[in-house]
């Protein structure tokens, strides 16, 4: 073999006695060296670098190409790229050669060959925006049909929605937990966070695509889902599991109290905020809470203050959270997402521009579900979950097109959401 798999062998030495060889079975075997990689290929490719030896492996494999003495291993690989690997990988696997004719535009045979052989969703299929660059979330959708099932094992124990921005039920969550499970990916962070929304860059698809095609080189790892934030769904539960819950917050939660069926006690009052969490209440409904002992307290806040920011909201909230629990000694927080708008709620505003877009409404939950992180408590996301497929809150569960505010349809499917969310 070349002196890439040479040094990739002395690497997995480290790790224990791997070796590198494709393997010898069918499909795997089909796999040789047409190239010859050397060491003044690429000006950007040092044998110092990480992905070198991945860079070595996939050029000799003809599998990536550099341009002008340059491999670009921090540049982006494009939705027409990412669908042309796959093709290839696919045609050497099944047939053991990957010979396409010539086409216009220069991806289209590559695109054809993919659909025919089933690697693209019908999503990816109806793209045109082939030069994009390609997200994490696609690349995987992708790679993940490039080989059959059976050429990816299961060698992980990775738990559902243990993966901590990607679950299980995510648009192309199965294909990127298929290959955490085959030691394909890992993740871009310590805790397996995949990223699914940024570019991934030429270096990391090399590294991917040598554990695709050599298997002795596929990651090993265990990953357990996080006690906290996030909830999944479980059986519905009745009534009794909320019999000593309460809820506390602002018009949104005062709705619920009124519409949602969900019975448990409630400390609500329109106008509150994190920074005033009795507002306007003669009857000072977060000081009542306080006097009471229960078992979970759930929490709704954040439409009001939203102009403030996640950063101020989150503080205060995180206040809100600690003095809960000096009162409350072993009680279960929930934090509710703040809830969806409508699509004209969100581009024409409540009287005051576009305050309540999805995007802050979208921005604030996510810096609300890491504030659970780190306060150990619970993350309820029933903003996502009252999202349509355009991802706005529809029209049957709207009070009214400029309002925040919910109709009896929607506080009841909120309830649903909180009864299978516990």
């Amino acid at each position: 073999m070349r002196r890439f798999v040479c040094l990739l062998l002395t690497a997995a030495l480290l790790g224990g006695c791997l070796t590198l060889f494709a393997d010898a079975e069918s499909g795997f075997a089909n796999f040789h060296t047409v190239a010859a990689y050397t060491e003044d290929l690429f000006d950007d490719v040092s044998t110092s670098n990480w992905f070198h030896d991945n860079v070595a492996a996939v050029y000799e494999l003809g599998l990536m190409v550099g341009s002008k003495g340059s491999f670009q291993p921090k540049g982006e690989i494009t939705l027409a790229e990412t669908i042309t690997m796959a093709a290839r990988l696919h045609s050497i696997y099944s047939t053991g050669a990957a010979e396409f004719q010539k086409s216009k535009p220069w991806y289209q045979v590559y695109v054809d060959y993919a659909t025919a052989a089933g690697i693209l969703s019908g999503k990816l299929e109806a793209s045109r925006d082939m030069n994009a660059p390609v997200t994490r979330r696609q690349f995987a959708a992708i790679l993940a049909h490039a080989f059959p099932e059976s050429a990816l094992p299961e060698i992980n124990a990775v738990e559902d929605d243990a993966i901590p921005d990607v679950k299980c039920s995510d648009e192309y969550g199965t294909e990127i937990y298929r290959l955490y499970r085959a030691g394909i990916l890992k993740g871009s962070e310590e805790n397996g966070s995949y990223l699914p929304d940024s570019a991934i860059q030429r270096s990391g698809v090399a590294a991917i695509v040598t554990r695709m095609v050599y298997r002795s080189l596929r990651l090993r790892f265990t990953l357990e889902r996080q006690p906290y934030p996030d909830l999944i769904e479980k059986p519905r539960a009745d009534d009794s599991l909320f019999a000593n819950s309460a809820m506390v917050g602002n018009s949104l939660a005062q709705g619920m109290k009124i519409y949602s069926g969900l019975r448990m006690n409630y400390f609500v009052f329109q106008s509150t905020t994190v920074f005033s969490p009795n507002g306007y209440d003669p009857d000072r409904c977060y000081d009542k809470l306080l006097q009471g002992q229960y078992d979970r307290v759930y929490m709704e806040y954040g439409i009001n203050e939203i102009g403030y920011g996640p950063a101020k909201i989150c503080e205060a909230y995180g206040k809100l959270i600690d003095e809960i629990r000096a009162r409350m000694p072993g009680v279960e927080i929930y934090v509710m997402a703040v809830t969806p708008v409508t699509y004209a709620c969100s581009t024409t505003g409540n009287g005051n521009g576009t305050i309540f877009t999805m995007t802050s409404i979208r921005n604030l939950n996510a810096a609300l579900r890491e504030m659970c992180r780190e306060k150990q408590c619970w993350y309820l996301d029933c903003c996502e979950l009252l999202c349509d497929s355009t991802g706005y809150l529809p029209q049957r569960y709207a009070g009214w097109d400029a309002s925040p505010h919910l109709a009896v349809e929607g506080y009841q499917a909120w309830a649903e959401i909180i009864r299978t969310h516990y």
